[in-house]
């Protein structure tokens, strides 16, 4: 990977794992390596096991009859596997979770899965305007930074036939973002926002301005129309678009800048789904996380979205 700073929005710069031990209950698979696996055989758990390897699988932690990983201490809320040899002995399942990283060729982008509760709660604690920041090491200690590689992929599409240059994408993002997270505005109307924007500027071609100004001109444009009549929540769903939207993979697997614009219209439609059936903001979001980032896969979302457009 280039030497570039990690990047991250700055919302999520402050998280630190809280030992809420979600992400050990879930009841999901956690593979372990050869090399890690005989490195915790080696701390000598006893009953704690791993299933052994079979064919192209590798190991896997066992599970308990309630879903939760066989090494993960209930009474402390913590891994026993870290609590014994520290944070770098998990495997790199653990190390990473609940960051979602993309390799391109401006650097490294770091994420982050709400169905984390500590990652879901910044998003309601945060008064602050929401900005690209370096990511400090508390995001970016994991080694590799495991995530998507399109270091050596072509910019994102501006529309079919035409690329973005690495300059218009990243000012796209980062005016996307604060247009997505404006105070006094609901998640629907802050992406219909963006939503315009990305239009005007798929419509660039090459001759008259560059296409970064395009990108600044199509922004310059908008016309905010702030209510008083939001949810309270409404900036919370605003900032969690704004970390979809954030160094996403669909970036690369879709068809450029309006399949991005109509992956978060599916984020949004997650939420509605999931605040209608719970009533908890947090819950919804942690929900739509949990669907979107770890049971799908973030390639065929890409071609759905992309399949929305032509029908």
């Amino acid at each position: 990977m280039n030497e570039a700073p990690a990047r991250c929005l700055n919302i999520h710069a402050v998280y630190e794992c809280r030992r809420t031990g979600v992400c050990c209950r879930t009841g999901w698979d956690i593979p372990f390596d050869t090399t890690e696996a005989k490195a915790v055989r080696a701390l000598g758990f006893g009953g704690r096991v791993l299933l052994e390897p079979v064919g192209d699988r590798p190991a896997f932690a066992t599970r308990r009859a309630d879903g939760s990983c066989a090494f993960f201490n209930a009474s402390a809320h913590a891994c026993v596997i870290h609590e014994k040899a520290g944070h770098d002995a998990l495997p790199l399942t653990c190390r990473m979770f609940p960051r979602v990283v993309l390799h391109d060729a401006r650097g490294t982008f770091v994420s982050l899965s709400h169905f984390c509760p500590t990652a879901a709660s910044l998003l309601f604690d945060s008064t602050v305007p929401v900005r690209i920041v370096d990511a400090p090491a508390r995001l970016t200690g994991t080694t590799p930074l495991d995530g998507l590689d399109a270091t050596d992929a072509w910019p994102p599409l501006l529309r079919d036939g035409v690329l973005t240059d690495l300059d218009s994408y990243t000012r796209w993002e980062a005016l996307a973002i604060g247009v997505l997270t404006l105070p006094g505005h609901t998640a629907r109307t802050s992406l219909a926002m963006v939503e315009d924007a990305t239009a005007a500027i798929a419509s660039w071609s090459p001759g008259r301005i560059e296409m970064v100004d395009a990108v600044e001109r199509a922004f310059a444009d908008i016309r905010p129309q702030p209510t008083t009549t939001i949810a309270p929540y409404e900036p919370a769903v605003q900032r969690w678009l704004a970390a979809r939207l954030f160094g996403t993979w669909i970036a690369y697997q879709g068809r450029g800048l309006e399949t991005i614009v109509r992956y978060l219209r599916l984020c949004l439609h997650a939420f509605e789904r999931e605040i209608e059936r719970c009533g908890r903001p947090l819950e919804a979001i942690r929900r739509s996380d949990y669907h979107l980032v770890h049971e799908s896969s973030s390639q065929r979302l890409a071609m759905l979205c992309d399949e929305k457009r032509t029908s």
